[in-house]
């Protein structure tokens, strides 16, 4: 009787455990969504904090970047935009700046220019980021010591 009963309960896991499978579907990546949007999202920088061994030594503002516009598309070709407002960081600087970015998921980098920093592209860590809200971090020492926090907030979602 007992091999019996260990027979059926065998028989009945194996028909609950085939009979409630669920077809999984695989979902694209959407992680970068959250900064480009479905077609695009506009970020206006807010506020700079920069820190030294962890410890904030300065809150500020950029005043020249203040009403400058930053913009993801979610195009194939992740093309990225930096409109300059009327304040200007740089004699001659160019009203529009258009690159791409990347996204590195393993590291959480993301790869932009901006403008008042540097000329090239930058890798920046994403710390957080969510439907309105992003911050980016860049280390400026090779010990990893001090780094620039950025602070963006959502302008426009296309």
């Amino acid at each position: 009787m007992n091999k019996v009963t260990t027979n059926l309960l065998f028989l009945l896991i194996v028909t609950l455990t085939l009979g409630c499978r669920e077809e999984l579907e695989p979902k694209p990546f959407e992680y970068p969504r959250l900064f480009t949007g479905t077609v695009s999202k506009t970020w206006a920088l807010t506020i700079m904090e920069e820190t030294l061994n962890g410890e904030l030594v300065d809150r500020f503002t950029v005043g020249c970047a203040a009403d400058d516009r930053f913009t993801f598309y979610a195009t194939s070709d992740r093309l990225y935009e930096v409109k300059s407002g009327n304040t200007l960081c740089f004699e001659g600087e160019e009203s529009t700046l258009t690159d791409s970015w990347a996204f590195n998921n393993a590291t959480a980098t993301l790869t932009i220019i901006v403008p008042f920093l540097s000329s090239s592209r930058l890798p920046f860590i994403v710390r957080d980021v969510d439907t309105d809200d992003l911050e980016l971090e860049i280390f400026f020492d090779e010990e990893g010591t001090g780094s620039y926090k950025l602070f963006f907030e959502l302008v426009d979602e296309g």
